[in-house]
């Protein structure tokens, strides 16, 4: 895959006959992740490597050493998709967007030359003015502006912004900011570090503390928790506005985002630690970050829910099946059959699952050793299905079938698929039902009453009487 080992080669584009075509061609780098390349005159050029662990900036003319580094990364995960740059060439200097590990971000000029010299510090203008964005990405200069989209930023959705380089103005393009009214309502991400069964290697995530100005907690009471497993795998939590998780904590759910080992976003080693492990690292650092809260005090260990889509389905499935630690879980167009997945995947993600589980037909014993599916029997939690008719990535079959197995185990189950969606839903009306659904069945699950009422719930099946 793109962050696994990519190969950057320098050559002359040759136009003939209207056929491009490149000659004098050199592999510069190989044996490690290298993206994003820019040249800064004709002979040379900077490019992203996480050969030294984390990607940094690397200069051509330069290469025994990062040209900047920085123990973070600059902007977004990349190679899922094309775009995304973490950082461009203005005018004065390099604007670089880096992250680092408690899930902040800073913008910065800093000077070509002398790249440890920053000349400017935009992501400070930016917070002058009222914004607090955990990560730049899509990081493009064009004259004396720089151009990025701010995101991570639990108040505000995704913000096109630019900064002029000259004058020190921002200017918003799409102020969707949180209106005022909401504003106390709005729970922030506390950045959490727990120790996983590895004990050279710690996990990540993001907290979200119940908040409502409208109720006040007894004192006693510990919240419920949903934890929140992202996809991929080779995927990260997030910090930016979720109205879903502003719905649960506004309901008196504690809310945490999980970056098991194997997320992006914390170095090339971190990331890696999921090869051969998927299956097995996302849920052990699951039942690990969820411990770590019932040991601080933060939650209710009686009331533990999961939930999570396509990878984060599969999380959440295998949860259901392996382990009975989390006593509720809703998976969203997850993956119950491992074997069927890397037969009928996508293109793109052909041979990612040999770097995760491993090469077929050799470990085929380990695909189904690791497929819910092939356990279904050992089913005993509540789990609930939500799942796309057109979704081709994790068709129907891969929840339906571990919905039937959850009604013969007489397992309180529900499943709803809508019509026309696909893998990752798109239409407002059916992700607001699936919120509110899915807090139906919780407050079903952990026997609470909800403040709102659900309309057109979902029909919840083997529901022990009186629930």
């Amino acid at each position: 895959m793109p962050w696994d080992d990519t190969q950057l080669s320098i050559g002359e584009l040759v136009l003939k006959d209207n056929v491009a075509s490149a000659k004098n061609v050199k592999i510069m780098s190989t044996g490690a992740s290298h993206l994003q390349s820019r040249f800064i005159n004709k002979d040379q050029y900077l490019y992203l490597s996480d050969i030294t662990d984390f990607w940094n900036v690397w200069k051509s003319s330069d290469e025994d050493k990062p040209w900047f580094k920085s123990d973070n990364e600059p902007g977004y995960p990349f190679g899922w998709c094309f775009g995304y740059p973490g950082y461009d060439i203005a005018k004065d200097g390099i604007v670089i967007g880096a992250k680092s590990k408690d899930g902040l971000n800073n913008l910065l000029l800093v000077d070509i030359d002398n790249p440890q010299t920053v000349i400017k510090d935009l992501g400070q203008l930016v917070r002058s003015k009222g914004y607090s964005f955990g990560t730049y990405t899509n990081v493009l200069c064009h004259g004396d502006c720089v151009y990025a989209l701010g995101i991570d930023d639990p108040a505000n959705p995704l913000t096109l912004l630019r900064i002029s380089l000259t004058d020190d103005s921002v200017y918003i393009y799409n102020d969707d900011s949180t209106g005022k009214d909401l504003m106390p309502y709005i729970s922030y991400a506390e950045s959490v570090e727990f120790p996983t069964t590895d004990k050279n290697m710690n996990a990540y995530g993001f907290l979200y503390r119940p908040k409502n100005p409208d109720y006040t907690p007894d004192g006693k009471e510990k919240p419920p928790l949903l934890l929140r497993v992202h996809g991929g795998p080779t995927g990260m939590a997030s910090r930016s506005l979720s109205m879903k998780t502003q719905y649960f904590t506004s309901r008196g759910f504690a809310v945490f985002d999980v970056d098991y080992r194997g997320s992006s976003g914390y170095g090339r080693a971190f990331r890696q630690a999921l090869y051969g492990k998927w299956g097995v690292y996302d849920i052990e650092d699951a039942i690990s970050a969820a411990q770590h809260l019932v040991n601080e005090g933060i939650v209710d260990g009686n009331r533990l829910a999961i939930d999570g889509g396509s990878a984060g389905g599969y999380t959440t499935m295998a949860m259901m099946v392996f382990k009975k630690y989390f006593h509720a879980g809703v998976s969203y167009y997850g993956v119950s059959d491992l074997l069927e997945l890397a037969k009928h995947t996508h293109k793109f993600e052909s041979q990612y699952m040999t770097k995760m589980i491993g090469k077929l037909p050799e470990d085929e014993e380990i695909y189904k050793e690791r497929s819910p599916l092939c356990h279904a029997n050992q089913l005993q939690c509540p789990i609930g299905f939500f799942q796309g008719s057109d979704d081709f990535v994790c068709p129907p079959p891969q929840s339906q079938e571990l919905y039937n197995a959850a009604l013969e185990n007489g397992v309180a189950t529900f499943y709803v698929e809508y019509k026309g969606e696909a893998h990752g839903f798109r239409k407002a009306v059916n992700i607001q039902r699936c919120v509110s659904n899915e807090i139906y069945f919780y407050s079903k699950i952990f026997g609470f009453k909800l403040a709102d009422e659900t309309k057109n719930p979902p029909p919840i099946k083997n529901l022990p009487d009186g629930n």
